[in-house]
């Protein structure tokens, strides 16, 4: 899973980033690696921390990551990504989730019983058995894009009105 970010209707700018300076590439590549490890550290910090989701585990938080910028030559990219072979899961979170999940046999805890604590807990065996769900999103990744996207979008004029100027990023 991971969030990425399209605009359409530049033909003419794609062609001029096609032709662009190095310089402007470089600039722009070092601030979209820059950009996409800053976002990494606020959705850990701030989203899988306790804004959007608590920590439990530390998995989910564990599973995002950056991606380097890639540098092409028409295209500038880097992102951040939860990686689904870590946490399968984190698609159900972002985006949400409706419709019949099945819970697989399983052994809980029982700590109480008709509203009242067991003096020892107790082992119990819970059949399989399918649930409805019906879990609003609770976006971690595509609301951070958004919420920096001003930020970003300043960044990447400066790099391009940098190199523009032959200026390189220090």
């Amino acid at each position: 899973m991971s969030v990425t970010v399209a605009v359409s209707g530049l033909d003419p700018v794609m062609l001029r980033l096609h032709e662009m300076p190095d310089c402007i590439r470089r600039n722009l590549a070092a601030v979209c690696t820059s950009e996409a490890i800053r976002l990494e550290g606020v959705v850990k910090a701030d989203k899988l921390s306790g804004q959007v989701l608590k920590n439990r585990t530390g998995r989910l938080r564990s599973s995002i990551h950056h991606q380097m910028a890639e540098i092409g030559s028409d295209s500038v990219t880097a992102g951040v990504y939860a990686n689904m072979s870590e946490a399968a899961y984190a698609r159900f979170w972002e985006y949400g989730f409706v419709g019949t999940e099945q819970v697989r046999e399983h052994l809980s805890t029982m700590t109480q019983a008709f509203g009242r604590l067991l003096e020892t807990p107790r082992e119990v065996l819970v059949k399989a058995h399918a649930r409805k769900v019906d879990q609003p999103a609770r976006s971690f990744l595509g609301s951070t894009l958004e919420e920096n996207r001003q930020e970003i979008t300043d960044r990447l004029l400066q790099a391009v009105q940098l190199g523009l100027d032959g200026e390189q990023l220090s």
